[in-house]
């Protein structure tokens, strides 16, 4: 796109990109002025940068503390790298806020302008509508948390996967690749893509010559890395994330809903505790992997199930526990909606609701209202169109299945920011009337 092209487009969306760049300049600096910009995991990123610059030491923690192998391989560096670059500017957190507010608003007009490249029309006031109401766009782009890079990552590889399938051009598909390798060094939910993308690369082997053997950038990339972990710490592993994870939260909450409380801190603990006589890290991890699996295998099925409601819930999740960390309301630390849903159901839900401060209780059901509505326009969009979306549409599509897929269990609208604006777009796209719809081209 040459420059007059680009003045076309900003123009063509003036009213849009003044609300975006507004909206953000209102979150960041309310921020800014109620200052602590940091969340439980925010203290993991800031001290691998700490220790990164202090002594080039890529762990997690604090060094002077007794070590612990898991903050090894916990939190993937590209994010703390991201915090000491930023930081440099103004020698303070804010500039890195700024940075990914401009990320944040790029992520937005480049995931616009993607849809635009298939779409005649994509109507305005649904979308402002859309995002005014997606909170949790603007809370992540003002904390110290790797969302809005990682969503940033997503929507170059995605408009990447468009050039690919218009211009066959191979040094697309090498950016393809080295921005996979930035996802996972990002957040290790997308290491495990470097198998879906050797299945892409042998189909896009049809568009350009040869396409498959660029899979091995990022799979090469992928065991190097952990191949890196084993030499610090002895066990094989991307990162002791999936661990922590899979005991503290999946199983942890799957047994609450089913059995109680009570049972599951009692689980929980028997296999902290038998882990713990294990003499290597390595057969630690291991034996917290086997454990907890154990117990997911012995009701799969009803494990498959409330995965796949985790996972719906994490599009309607209005975000109680964000805004709450955002906007400094005490007891920030205290257990949200899903915790007590998990124990209590729906009535324990809404009874923890009643206690909320007045701001939190204007703002949820709003915020649930659009969720839904966001919700039916996506599953919308997919009935309608299924048949004539463009490919890069569905490369998309896979991407969102992809991280509900591996984030779905804790439902939570967290994991839903790194594909926002996607998802959003298909949503508006959804109440968007046939004529209005119309594809440009359904060459791709």
């Amino acid at each position: 796109m040459n420059e007059n092209s680009y003045l076309s487009f900003f123009s063509s969306n003036k009213k849009l990109f003044i609300i975006i760049i507004l909206t953000h300049c209102i979150f960041l600096f309310t921020k800014i002025s109620l200052g602590h910009f940091y969340l439980a995991d925010s203290h993991d990123y800031y001290s691998l940068a700490e220790n990164i610059k202090n002594s080039f030491e890529f762990y997690s923690a604090q060094l002077n503390a007794e070590i612990n192998f898991e903050h090894y391989t916990k939190r993937p560096p590209l994010y703390s790298l991201f915090i000491l670059v930023f930081s440099f500017f103004l020698n303070s957190e804010i500039s890195v806020l700024i940075a990914q507010n401009i990320l944040s608003i790029m992520s937005m007009f480049l995931c616009i302008k993607l849809f635009k490249a298939y779409y005649k029309q994509i109507n305005q006031n649904i979308l402002v509508l859309f995002l005014l109401t997606s909170v949790s766009q603007f809370i992540y782009s003002n904390l110290l948390m790797s969302e809005i890079l990682f969503q940033f990552l997503i929507i170059v590889l995605c408009y990447l996967f468009h050039h690919l399938i218009t211009k066959s051009n191979k040094y697309h598909l090498l950016y393809f690749q080295i921005v996979i390798v930035l996802l996972f060094l990002t957040k290790p939910v997308f290491y495990l893509f470097v198998l879906p993308n050797i299945i892409l690369c042998v189909w896009l082997s049809k568009y350009i010559k040869k396409a498959f053997l660029f899979s091995l950038i990022p799979l090469t990339a992928c065991l190097l890395y952990m191949n890196w972990n084993y030499q610090r710490t002895g066990s094989f592993e991307f990162s002791s994330i999936q661990n922590i994870n899979l005991k503290n939260y999946n199983l942890y909450y799957f047994h609450t809903n089913k059995y109680g409380e009570e049972y599951a801190l009692k689980v929980k603990s028997e296999i902290t505790e038998q882990a713990s006589r294990k003499t290597t890290y390595a057969e630690q991890q291991n034996e917290i992997r086997k454990l907890s699996l154990s117990y997911i295998k012995q009701d799969w099925l009803s494990y498959v199930y409330m995965h796949i409601i985790g996972g719906i819930k994490m599009f309607i999740d209005p975000g109680r526990f964000d805004l709450y960390n955002f906007f400094e309301f005490k007891n920030t630390s205290e257990v949200g909606f899903l915790k007590h849903y998990n124990i209590s159901g729906f009535s324990g839900a809404i009874n923890y609701f009643r206690t909320q401060p007045t701001l939190i209780l204007i703002l949820i059901p709003i915020v649930l209202l659009f969720n839904i509505l966001k919700l039916i326009g996506f599953t919308l969009f997919w009935k309608n169109n299924y048949k004539t979306a463009p490919k890069a549409y569905w490369f998309m599509l896979l991407i969102i299945v992809y991280i509900t897929a591996l984030t779905g269990f804790i439902g939570a609208s967290r994991f839903l920011v790194a594909v926002l604006p996607i998802y959003l777009l298909f949503a508006v796209l959804g109440f968007s009337r046939k004529k209005k719809a119309l594809l440009i081209s359904q060459q791709n």
